[in-house]
């Protein structure tokens, strides 16, 4: 039998969580790290390197980004395992497209991949949405 988190681990792109199912995810809620950028995630680590893996254990849990790489760009949910491992669960629709696009237009950091951090209008709309 699967428990919750492998379930989480093994949905697919199009089964992907929203706002709804994420307020209801403690787990989830207690691992966002809203200042964890896809940049941080994206360079590159030496697991050998104790600096690398403080680094990793810093980043490890879930991070929001804007995925500019679908029609129209999406708020997203990604986990970062404490083994560098990256799983997207989640796609936040609620979220007003005027400000994916502010964020897009004036990023905080330049994108990594396609994939844009958030920005203060964000986190405060994040924080607001799920209480945290």
């Amino acid at each position: 039998m699967m428990t919750n988190q492998e379930d989480t681990d093994e949905k697919s792109i199009f089964d992907l969580q929203g706002l709804k199912e994420i307020k209801k995810r403690p787990d989830i809620l207690s691992g966002i790290k809203l200042h964890v950028t896809p940049r941080m995630v994206m360079e590159p680590r030496f697991h050998a390197k104790p600096e690398d893996l403080h680094k990793l254990n810093e980043i490890a849990g879930y991070l929001f980004y804007i995925e500019s790489q679908c029609s129209p760009p999406a708020l997203m949910l990604m986990k970062v395992g404490k083994t560098d491992i990256t799983n997207t669960i989640g796609k936040i629709d609620e979220i007003p497209q005027d400000i994916i696009g502010r964020a897009m237009e004036n990023p905080p950091e330049p994108p990594s991949h396609g994939m844009f951090p958030i920005n203060d209008e964000i986190r405060a709309w994040l924080k607001k949405e799920l209480g945290i």
